[in-house]
């Protein structure tokens, strides 16, 4: 695949930047017409990078909604957001046309992310030359290192390829780099963030309904840095190459609280892909799920069947986490193989009945405790360390189910690992549980490992549009070879 140059992608990404909400009209206005980041970047700009980042990735206009169903973490034959597209059976490559119905679910999340890449570069520049004023220099830096972090290291979690200009200009002499080389430099950022809270006396209030001091911060900090790294592999392969003593070193620093989101009614503050993933009507449990629970339910939905018996389970969350349903709301006509009898329903009380004006988990401590259990196993360490924290969180907190013995084997670990990302985790972090069937060369023959860069700005530009997926091309390293 032809490299494509840095700069020109990157006119159109700031041309936009400013947000237009309709992103083929934005490319009919002049860039001069557009306010640059020099103009918006303050103090204020960094103290937004969070919320930035976190409207971004929870967004309904993002990809969220068609990874969870990609990974056949929920199930739904609706077509809004690619989820029927990229989940229909057997799978097929990514519709990268700027005119497809769902290009929003690419598109916007590039530009957002890029967007806060580009306002939060500026604000380090400002302050590297003096020009910022700031009544913190260190917070306001911090915050500011985390928005170039996450920015650069979300869209290598999502993209094939990655172009970065930061406060020092176009990285890799204006090139595409690879996802994994992306991460680095992300957490290159990110480190120096974690550097700034370790080092200063602040605290952060900027995320609505929390308030840390700036240990606190550090550990939010240490835990992203686990949750970026440990997801950046695209197969087995990789997952087996990573440094994952790294991983050790960022979720033993990680968070000793969960880091809760306090939502707004809809209005500034709330994750939408969690909404529709979760009310009523729309995405379900994939059956595959409800399996882990209950061995005894068919991991498939069987093609003669219209409804199911429930499911019963050691597990005590299949009855405080999931409701079972005694009819079917997907069309038959889209594939019966996305039905299920189950839909998840730990957070009704905070999404639904508090009108979304509770607090909703972004992590988890469980989240960093996986991360941790999973470093020592692949970094080499004692299985029994693993099998300590483990028995220690959700499986035995909130599952009740039987501790690991401590002469488990490193399979069973791995396994009771990938458990609790699929059920503790279902309803945390974007993405989490397609990375992990990701990694694992779990995901179903043909789906895509990354999404190509949106085809609207690679046209734009004047370069060839490409996908990626698709059961023909599957060769391990951008589409799925492997499966469940």
């Amino acid at each position: 695949m032809k490299n494509f140059k840095l700069y020109t992608i990157f006119l159109f990404i700031l041309a936009v930047f400013s947000s237009c909400d309709d992103f083929d009209a934005s490319l009919d206005t002049p860039y001069t017409a557009n306010p640059t980041p020099e103009e918006v970047a303050s103090e204020a700009t960094a103290l937004s990078a969070f919320q930035s980042w976190f409207s971004a990735v929870n967004s309904y206009d993002g990809p969220a909604l068609m990874l969870t169903t990609m990974a056949d973490m929920r199930t739904c034959s609706h077509g809004n957001q690619g989820m029927n597209d990229m989940s229909g059976e057997p799978r097929k490559a990514w519709d990268n046309n700027p005119g497809y119905s769902n290009a929003s679910a690419s598109e916007d999340y590039y530009t957002a992310l890029y967007t806060l890449l580009a306002n939060q570069s500026t604000v380090i520049k400002n302050i590297n030359e003096g020009t910022l004023a700031t009544e913190d220099p260190a917070k306001t830096e911090s915050l500011a290192r985390f928005g170039q972090a996450v920015a650069i290291g979300y869209i290598a979690l999502v993209y094939d390829r990655v172009w970065i200009v930061d406060e020092t200009g176009p990285l890799f002499d204006s090139e595409a780099t690879s996802p994994a080389l992306a991460m680095d430099v992300a957490l290159e950022k990110l480190d120096r963030a974690i550097e700034l809270a370790d080092n200063n006396t602040f605290t952060v209030d900027a995320i609505n309904g929390l308030s840390l001091t700036s240990e606190e911060w550090s550990e939010f900090l240490n835990s992203m840095g686990a949750r970026l790294l440990a997801n950046t592999p695209r197969n087995s392969t990789q997952r087996d190459a990573l440094d994952w003593d790294k991983v050790l070193n960022y979720a033993n620093n990680g968070i000793t609280y969960d880091v809760e989101i306090l939502w707004d009614g809809a209005v500034n503050w709330w994750s939408e892909w969690l909404y529709y993933a979760n009310v009523s009507g729309w995405a379900r449990v994939d059956m595959r799920v409800v399996n882990l629970l209950d061995p005894s339910s068919p991991a498939r939905w069987p093609a003669s069947a219209s409804i199911l018996d429930p499911a019963t389970s050691n597990d005590s969350r299949l009855d405080t986490d999931f409701e079972y349903l005694d009819s079917q709301g997907f069309r038959p006509d889209r594939g019966t193989y996305h039905y299920s009898n189950y839909r998840h329903s730990r957070y009704d009380e905070e999404i639904f009945v508090s009108e979304q004006t509770a607090a909703v988990p972004e992590m988890l401590i469980a989240e960093n405790d996986l991360y941790k259990a999973e470093a020592i196993l692949r970094s080499g360490g004692a299985i029994a360390d693993a099998v300590t924290i483990i028995n220690a969180s959700s499986r035995v907190l909130r599952g009740e189910l039987t501790p690991l013995s401590e002469t488990a084997s490193f399979d069973e670990v791995v396994d009771a690992i990938h458990y609790e990302r699929s059920i503790e985790l279902l309803t945390s972090g974007m993405g989490i549980g397609f990375f992990e069937m990701r990694k694992n060369d779990l995901l179903q023959i043909g789906t895509p490992l990354h999404l190509p860069v949106p085809g609207a700005y690679l046209l734009a530009g004047g370069y060839e549009n490409y996908t990626i997926g698709g059961v023909s091309n599957a060769d391990g390293i951008d589409v799925s070879n492997g499966g469940w």
